[in-house]
């Protein structure tokens, strides 16, 4: 924090006291100006910007507690210290309930003094950090692309967005697990003339591969034991609107020929039908995986991959726009306070430090998580690092015993391929060489938590 920047004022009628404090902050390098009373310091606060107001309690014309009222009602980012005697403690506790930050003791050293104004300026700093960031906030939130970021590559994707909303191409996310995919489609949807047609999502990793091809394509009543009644595929239910495939590289390879038809015949023949149906829905599919590798395993038909990588938006993981973090704070902030009954103002700079270093395999689901946490366990207005899960506090300490070293690797190797499978547990087992329930029992043991699949 760089003193200079920052303008305090000294409010006393004692000549001697007033000159006294002002020469201990000028020493230290900060800005002091000078009133005998709470009216002159007002006089004094309508021409001059002030961080911190240090006032005595017991002053003629205008004390120290009306000047404090007036302060926080005209300027409530201000700090105010009570500086007040022996005999005055329970007025002092009242002053801090009207927001002061606190008050000191006559008679006070001069090392209390500078603490406890370095203090109040640190919070003054943090009060200033977090609107600026709400404001930013509220910036990102009225553009017609809430897409929360700063980084170069969030103000690409919004460019490509800005392109593609209007067209009726097919569209192709790529990225990890949790970096906000499916936000962008729907983002893709919003702006566009299919906005008032519906948004269908369906994950086809979810579907049982016995049941996937009668979820996306239907089927017509005794086409197979259990077909009761006619169904509709989720390419018909989706009518005019945006559907969004999330999870496309799960689709069988012998689905994917039917698929293929879909996207350039534009229509779909329900299993058991004879008669196709029309297709009229914007397609809009996503996946966490390389499809060119997916490709070159012969898990994934390169025909299809191009038909529906018309236009691509490749979502980078958090770990690679970490100056996105303190925004996404923010936001998760204000929405936990809405839906924890919170009343949280910001993270102090510790805690963006800490979360700007981390690698983040659950980019930014992992990340709401951690907010959502901290948050639960935040009963002040402040999240500090106390707030964060413990394993935050030792992210950065390499052990010296080798069975601490060798945890420490098992631990940050882990992490590092989950990154790379978007979470992926199976996938991240078939590169780690051991079974998933061997991989689950090393995650519990290194207190992994559990990751978004």
């Amino acid at each position: 924090m760089e003193k200079q920047t920052y303008h305090i004022l000294v409010v006393d009628n004692e000549e001697v006291i007033r000159h006294s404090i002002k020469r201990a902050l000028t020493r230290e390098g900060y800005t002091v100006s000078e009133a005998r009373n709470g009216r002159q310091a007002l006089s004094v606060m309508a021409e001059q910007t002030f961080a911190l107001v240090i006032s005595d309690k017991n002053m003629p014309h205008m004390d120290g507690m009306a000047l404090l009222e007036h302060v926080k009602k005209e300027y409530p980012m201000t700090e105010f210290i009570i500086i007040t005697g022996h005999g005055s403690i329970e007025d002092a506790v009242d002053a801090m309930r009207k927001g002061a930050y606190d008050f000191i003791t006559k008679p006070f050293k001069k090392e209390e003094l500078l603490q406890l104004t370095q203090k109040a300026l640190e919070r003054y700093a943090l009060t200033l950090e977090n609107n600026r960031l709400k404001q930013e906030l509220r910036a990102i939130q009225s553009d017609r692309y809430n897409f929360i970021g700063r980084s170069e590559a969030v103000r690409h994707i919004k460019s490509l967005i800005t392109r593609i909303a209007p067209t009726p191409s097919n569209v192709l996310i790529t990225g990890g697990s949790g970096t906000g995919k499916e936000v962008i489609a729907r983002l893709i949807h919003n702006h566009s003339d299919r906005v008032d047609k519906g948004f269908t999502a369906i994950n086809c990793g979810a579907i049982s591969e016995n049941l996937i091809e009668s979820e996306l394509f239907g089927h017509v009543r005794g086409s197979f034991t259990g077909a009761i009644r006619d169904k509709e595929g989720i390419f018909t239910v989706a009518g005019n609107g945006t559907l969004f495939l999330d999870e496309i590289s799960t689709i069988p390879v012998n689905l994917q020929v039917k698929l293929l038809r879909v996207l350039e015949e534009h229509e779909v023949l329900p299993v058991g039908a004879t008669k196709p149906l029309p297709v009229r829905a914007r397609i809009i599919a996503a996946t966490n995986r390389d499809l060119k590798e997916e490709i070159a395993a012969g898990r994934f038909r390169e025909d299809l991959y191009f038909r529906l990588n018309v236009i691509e938006i490749d979502v980078p993981p958090l770990s690679e726009r970490a100056e996105d973090i303190p925004l996404l704070v923010a936001y998760f902030i204000e929405k936990m306070n809405r839906d924890l009954n919170k009343n949280v103002q910001g993270a102090t700079p510790e805690v963006l430090h800490t979360l700007q270093s981390y690698q983040w395999p659950g980019n930014v689901r992992e990340l709401e998580n951690v907010i959502e946490r901290a948050m639960i366990f935040c009963d002040d207005t402040t999240l500090t690092v106390d707030h964060l899960p413990h394993f935050f506090a030792d992210q950065n300490k390499e052990p010296v015993g080798l069975k601490d070293a060798v945890r420490f690797f098992e631990r940050k190797h882990i992490l590092s391929v989950l990154r790379i499978t978007g979470g992926d547990k199976k996938e991240a087992a078939r590169l780690l060489k051991v079974g998933v329930s061997s991989l689950y029992r090393k995650m519990s043991e290194l207190g992994i938590e559990e990751l978004p699949a």
